[in-house]
Formats: C-alpha cells, sequence, structure tokens
C-alpha cells in the first residue's frame, strides 16, 4: 500500500474529511494528490499529518514486516499487563490490516483489536473488524500459524464477538473449534468449558449438555482456584438445573455460591451478587411461589441504575405480570424494558420484548397489530441469525395461521420454523 492509500484510509477511519485533515498543514488540493499518489510528500508533511492522525511515522516506512512485528509484540506484552491499547495503538494497527503482511501478523492484529473492541463495548468497530477479517483470513478451510495459542486466542474472539452479538450458535461453533485448537493454560480450557455451557444453554431446551460443560469448567477452576469464575459457573449450574426442574440442586448451588461470596470479601462481587438474587427469583418463580420472585425482583430494580443487566429483571416481572393479567404492569415495564434493551444493543431480549408487545395487541383484539410486530420480531431474528428465536417465532404464526384456518400462509411459516432448526 503507498503513502496516499494509507493517508485516505487512516483518514476513512478517524472520520476526517479532507479539509479537515489537511486544517494547519496543508492545502485540501494538496492532500487530495498525496492521496491520489500524485506527488510525494515530504518528511515534515508525514511528520505532521501522521501526528493528527496519532499514528507513528514508522508506518510509512518501507521496511513495513520488521516495523509491525516490533510493535505487535510491543502490544502483546502491554495486553498481557492488563494496559489499555492507546488511540494511537488503534490506528496503527487498524492501518496494517490494509497492509501486505504474512497471516501470522494480520492474525495477531485482529486479536489484539478484537479484544480492545469487545473489552470497550465498540460494536460498530467489532463489526466492521469481523467483515474485513473475513475477506483476509481463511476462517473455515484451516489456519496454520508458527504459534498455536494464536489460532486459539482467535477462535476464542469470535466466540466472544458472536456471543457478544446474541448470535450463539455462531458463538458455540467458534468456542469449540477453540477448544480444539492451540496451546492453553488449564484457565483458559476452563474458560472456553464455560463458554460453552453458556452457548449450549442458549441453544437446547435441555440442559444436561450445559451441565456437563459447566462441571468441568468448575473442577478446572477449583484446580486453579479461581473463586469468581467458580461462583459464576455456581450460578450458571443453578439456572441450568431450574430450567431442568430439579430445583434442590439449582437451591445447592446458589447456596454454594452465597457461601463463597460471603467467605471471599475482597472480590469484586457486584454484578455477581446481582446474578445471584436475580437467580433467587427465576427459583421461586419456576417452584411457583410467584410472590416470592416479584418481591425479589421489586428490590433489586429499587436498588439497581439504569443497566443492561436490568434489562432481565424487569423482563421476568413482565412475564409474571402476563400470567396475572395485570395489564397496566405489563404495558409500563415493557414500554421501559424496550427502551433500555434498545439502548444496550440487546437483540435476543428485545425481539423477546416485541414479543410481549405483540400479545398484549392481540388481547385487546388487534389482529393487524399483533400481526406486524410478530412479522418485526421475526424479520430482526433473521437479521441476527438467531435461529431459536426463529422456530419460536415461526412456530407462533404457523399456529396462528392455521387456526384462522391460512393453511398456505400457516405451512410457510411452520417450514420456516423446521428450517430453523437445522
Amino acid at each position: 500500500m503507498q503513502v496516499g492509500d494509507k493517508l485516505r484510509q487512516l483518514r476513512i477511519y478517524k472520520g476526517l474529511s479532507q479539509a479537515e485533515l489537511a486544517e494547519g498543514i496543508c492545502s485540501t488540493a494538496y492532500l487530495s494528490k498525496v492521496e491520489n499518489c500524485k506527488t510525494s510528500p515530504s518528511s515534515k508533511f508525514i511528520e505532521k499529518i501522521t501526528k493528527k492522525l496519532e499514528v507513528e511515522p514508522s508506518v510509512f516506512s518501507t521496511d513495513k514486516s520488521i516495523y509491525y512485528t516490533k510493535l505487535i509484540r510491543q502490544l502483546e506484552e502491554k495486553v498481557k499487563r492488563q494496559e489499555e491499547l492507546n488511540e494511537k495503538n488503534v490506528s496503527t494497527l487498524y492501518l496494517a490490516l490494509y497492509e501486505t503482511l504474512s497471516m501470522d501478523l494480520h492474525v495477531k492484529v485482529f486479536n489484539l483489536l478484537m479484544r480492545h473492541y469487545i473489552k470497550n463495548k465498540l460494536h460498530p468497530e467489532a463489526q466492521k473488524l469481523y467483515e474485513l477479517c473475513e475477506k483476509m483470513i481463511p476462517m473455515e478451510t484451516g489456519l496454520t500459524l508458527e504459534d498455536p495459542h494464536d489460532i486459539f486466542t482467535f477462535y476464542n474472539l469470535l466466540g466472544n464477538y458472536f456471543y457478544k452479538q446474541q448470535q450463539f450458535h455462531s458463538a458455540d461453533y467458534y468456542y469449540t473449534k477453540a477448544k480444539d485448537y492451540g496451546e492453553k493454560s488449564p484457565l483458559e480450557l476452563a474458560r472456553i468449558f464455560f463458554n460453552l455451557s453458556l452457548t449450549k444453554q442458549r441453544i437446547f431446551d435441555d440442559m444436561h449438555i450445559s451441565l456437563i460443560y459447566a462441571k468441568q469448567a468448575y473442577d478446572l477452576f477449583e484446580q486453579e482456584k479461581a473463586q469468581n469464575e467458580m461462583i459464576n459457573v455456581l450460578i450458571s449450574m443453578a439456572v441450568q438445573y431450574t430450567h431442568n426442574q430439579n430445583f434442590e440442586a439449582a437451591k445447592s448451588s446458589l447456596q454454594a455460591a452465597r457461601q463463597k461470596i460471603e467467605q471471599n470479601p475482597n472480590i469484586e462481587l457486584n454484578s455477581t451478587l446481582f446474578m445471584m438474587e436475580y437467580h433467587y427469583g427465576k427459583l421461586y418463580e419456576a417452584m411457583g411461589e410467584e410472590e416470592a420472585a416479584l418481591q425479589k425482583y421489586k428490590e433489586l430494580t429499587d436498588t439497581l441504575e439504569e443497566h443492561s443487566s436490568l434489562v432481565y429483571v424487569l423482563k421476568s416481572m413482565i412475564d409474571l405480570y402476563f400470567k396475572q393479567k395485570k395489564w397496566l404492569q405489563v404495558e409500563n415495564y415493557c414500554n421501559r424494558a424496550i427502551e433500555l434493551a434498545n439502548l444496550f444493543q440487546m437483540n435476543y431480549i428485545y425481539i423477546e420484548l416485541i414479543i410481549v408487545k405483540a400479545n398484549m395487541m392481540r388481547i385487546k383484539l388487534d389482529e393487524i397489530g399483533y400481526e406486524k410486530e410478530m412479522k418485526k420480531a421475526l424479520t430482526l431474528a433473521k437479521e441476527a441469525s438467531l435461529g431459536k428465536l426463529i422456530k419460536e417465532i415461526g412456530q407462533i404464526l404457523g399456529d396462528y395461521y392455521l387456526e384462522l384456518r391460512y393453511y398456505k400462509k400457516a405451512s410457510e411459516y411452520y417450514k420456516m420454523a423446521l428450517q430453523a432448526q437445522k
């Protein structure tokens, strides 16, 4: 890539116009000539423009492979020390994606950038990075690198990316590949097992496979004395036991989690405490103790600020109030939950809330509104590749049109539900 091409890519990445970048440095016409490779810029120009773009002038050197190898090694050490990449680091790495480098270096760049984007919840940047690397890196045909751990990290980060997108089938696929590739420490393997437990929990109705992975993760975390991770696994196991209606085992898991929290007061556990209390509410609900569950949820909504976790509490309250036919509460909490789910880009639960809204319309005999909202939910589920929701909505609409004796429409939605299972 020539100097002009690099400048254009960096300018676009920074969201700057030519006039904005050129201001205080040169004329817009001159910058345009540089970007179109019609003139060679001076070293003074390069120094000024790269300072404004927040990259090292060295990125425009001819010996780019040696430069990027050294830079990546430094940034990998920085990440190991749990230090944040700065904007200059990120911009320079982004530019490296457009260079002709070895596959080993490109994967390392992807790993550094994707970790940064996921950690900092930069969803659009993560999406753009994935789309770019899908074209550059052999995702499915096999990946051979000098360092096998880079392969593990690559697939693990793809799993994390798709999990954040709530595309659980894809997350499960890449976590499985991560499990089977590269060298892993016991802690890394434990986290993969835990992630597989969580993805399978969202994919399958039966939780036995999820519980197998959860127990494998717990054993490894216990071996490594990773107390916080052990608590998280216990809470997830409680969810899985509750789903399988093994209420005693669920209660035992939550009690064990509470005991470990009390034994480790120095661990940062705000979100963990919240999840434990929330799943006590889910356990009460599953056992038919609805008022106890509602009381638990109300306590959490009173103490929790506007946060993504609050959406799950609100959804649980909505489901209970719907069952109790308390329509005012359903509508109020549903509107609040939809607003938060949209704000925090929680696609899966957002679609579930659209279904609740549709069901409210059907109760009011608004059949046109019901169909419109259900089809909106289906479209969103397809766009996000959420197979489990596509199956659920297809089944619901199939039943709906069958009841109306619209047999052709019903068969179309039943077929869609069957295809979503595959």
